[in-house]
């Protein structure tokens, strides 16, 4: 099947599309394992602010011990450490979500615990006042350890009780006052605002998995340009550069194709595809686009300014190399299930593009390039059959290459050049 590059290069037949179900259901659960990678990294940063926190609560333990009060107060919290530093390394292990939430209300309640029998143990007459100073703080400090959470529902029923258990211990050792209402109102207030960070979080991740997820359906450079400059990366027209395309397409394929059911052919299409988008990422050409059974991928997108530029020619040239290579493995493991062998043709042309957007604005716009340099590299992968060779370089690619060991071939008529073409093909 030939890529179809006239009228307008970007434009082809597509290759028939997989059931939507299989891969809908493998997007939700990539975008839900980011979310999930990015939970258990935020609650190993609350398990180790709770260690924090704890601490400060044993230095003062330990600091009312040393004054000579009783040494009951420091027991708890060396027994609160020792539960913190467990959490800590169960979160390293995979704690489950619902525990790390509870987590926080025995955090709660054991700090109120903590300050709620202090004064039986002080005999310093104190503890009310240490009270009423920092266990507001060490709530908050609780509290603001939740927004990394991400859950809404549980950020505001965690400060409710937070406020709730703060007026029951104050009112207890103070009694009651207006100004206690100001403290646990702020208390709930971290609750309603811990909830619109969580939600705002939480859209921020699913949208930033979706973008990498951009990846597998547009070209890298297009995401790039987007993520770098939303204005100008999703305006249309583009930018005149030189670049060398890459045109690969299966030989006797549509032949073969319809003598099999259509979800074979998807599938032997997507093996096929993928063995030669490995060899095109490691080289760091762009997939333009598949064409059917054809791709077009670009070389020397990013290095337009680099001084003594080859524009892309040598890693075209390798990529069409280890593509072959690829194929040979690919056949080998067909031949091993009985299926025919793969054959294809690559054309490589260096020239001048129009790099950018093409489309409607608010509709649908694709990132492609676009010029006379397309066709013929097309052209170029047509004339494999007739030459007899599964590659073929135009003069221009040659000229851009240091020492190629390469082999002229007899010049050919290339349809849409007025004269014959030097062309290059690779050493028998």
């Amino acid at each position: 099947m030939r890529p179809h590059v006239e009228p307008h290069p970007s434009h082809g037949p597509e290759a028939p599309a997989p059931p939507l179900a299989p891969g809908a259901d493998t997007t939700a659960q990539e975008i839900e394992q980011t979310l999930a990678e990015s939970r258990a990294s935020s609650e190993q940063r609350t398990a180790l602010y709770r260690v924090w926190v704890v601490g400060a609560v044993s230095v003062l333990a330990l600091w009312q011990t040393l004054k000579g009060e009783s040494a009951f107060p420091l027991i708890i919290c060396c027994g609160y450490l020792g539960y913190s530093l467990g959490a800590l390394w169960w979160t390293h292990r995979g704690m489950p979500r619902w525990m790390g939430e509870t987590s926080l209300l025995v955090d709660l309640v054991t700090i109120t615990a903590f300050f709620a029998v202090l004064p039986r143990f002080d005999h310093s007459g104190e503890a009310p006042r240490w009270t009423l100073y920092v266990l507001p703080s060490l709530m908050m400090a609780t509290l603001l350890s939740n927004f990394m959470r991400y859950s809404d529902r549980f950020a505001i029923a965690s400060s409710a009780i937070a406020a709730v258990l703060f007026l029951g211990v104050i009112h207890r050792q103070h009694g009651f006052h207006p100004a206690q209402i100001s403290t646990a109102a702020i208390l709930l207030l971290s609750g309603f605002i811990a909830s619109n960070s969580g939600s705002r979080a939480r859209q921020s991740l699913d949208t930033f998995a979706r973008l990498l997820l951009l990846r597998r359906y547009l070209p890298k450079l297009a995401v790039e340009r987007v993520l770098e400059d939303p204005h100008s990366g999703m305006a249309l027209g583009g930018r005149s550069v030189t670049v060398t395309l890459l045109v690969a397409d299966l030989r006797g394929f549509t032949a073969m194709s319809e003598k099999l059911p259509p979800e074979e052919v998807v599938r032997q299409l997507n093996t096929y595809h993928g063995s030669m988008l490995e060899q095109v990422e490691r080289h760091g050409g762009t997939l333009d686009k598949f064409i059917g059974d054809g791709a077009l991928v670009v070389f020397g997108l990013g290095a337009q300014e680099a001084p003594g530029t080859d524009h892309g020619a040598r890693a075209a040239l390798a990529c069409a190399r280890d593509m072959l290579s690829a194929l040979e493995r690919l056949n080998r493991d067909r031949a091993s299930a009985g299926l025919p062998p793969l054959r294809m043709g690559i054309g490589l042309h260096t020239g001048p593009v129009v790099a950018g957007n093409i489309g409607v604005p608010g509709v649908r716009l694709e990132f492609t390039v676009i010029g006379d340099a397309v066709n013929t590299a097309a052209r170029l992968e047509g004339l494999t059959k007739d030459a007899g060779v599964p590659v073929l370089l135009s003069a221009e690619t040659v000229a851009r290459l240091d020492k190629p060991a390469l082999r002229e071939l007899p010049a050919m008529r290339v349809r849409g050049k007025d004269e014959p073409v030097r062309l290059f093909t690779l050493p028998e």
